[in-house]
């Protein structure tokens, strides 16, 4: 029976961070180009990243990683905590360890000092994230900042939000009307 683990990037086994990154690079290579062809991290330190495992004798079945942010939108800062790296193997499929690894991570997220949580996804995707409470954010607009310093619309990826703390309620209508300016790679 897989066995739901949670490690921060320091306590992460190495034949674990291993699996997680030959999946990441074979599903998501633009991460993996130019200065970072050869990279061996998962995530910036500074995005504090936590990893959620299902694993079955030292075999990764499926994982999520738990970061947190500095969001500054519409003159309001928000802790901002997200999922990223969701994944389940194809052999693991189609037997709810995607749906049980994301709730893991949500649940980690409703249990932090998160005010919003967000991400994108495809939005196909949409109906599967909301089972865990996910809110499709189908008006907001995601600006991404170009190493030119230009702020261009993000690719058709879907917000999902939760609004977790009374300050994070208290913005949602400000994520749904006014645009989200996000430095970097979208989670």
């Amino acid at each position: 029976m897989p066995r739901l683990l949670t490690y921060s990037s320091q306590e992460l086994p190495p034949e674990l961070k291993c699996q997680i990154l030959s999946f990441l690079r074979i599903t998501w290579p633009e991460g993996f180009r130019g200065e970072n062809q050869l990279r061996d991290w998962i995530s910036p330190a500074e995005e504090h990243p936590v990893h959620c495992v299902l694993v079955e004798q030292g075999i990764l079945i499926s994982h999520t990683e738990v970061k947190w942010i500095y969001l500054d939108h519409a003159g309001e800062t928000y802790k901002a905590y997200g999922l990223s790296g969701v994944f389940t193997y194809p052999a693991f499929r189609g037997q709810g360890y995607g749906a049980q690894i994301v709730q893991a991570g949500t649940d980690l997220i409703r249990q932090s000092d998160a005010d919003v949580g967000v991400f994108w996804c495809d939005p196909r995707l949409d109906g599967f994230y909301a089972r865990n409470g996910w809110l499709p954010m189908r008006t907001a607009v995601t600006l991404i900042l170009h190493e030119d310093g230009s702020w261009l619309p993000a690719t058709e990826e879907l917000l999902m939000m939760l609004f977790v703390s009374r300050k994070g309620e208290r913005g949602r209508g400000a994520f749904e009307r006014k645009p989200v300016h996000w430095r970097g790679d979208t989670w």
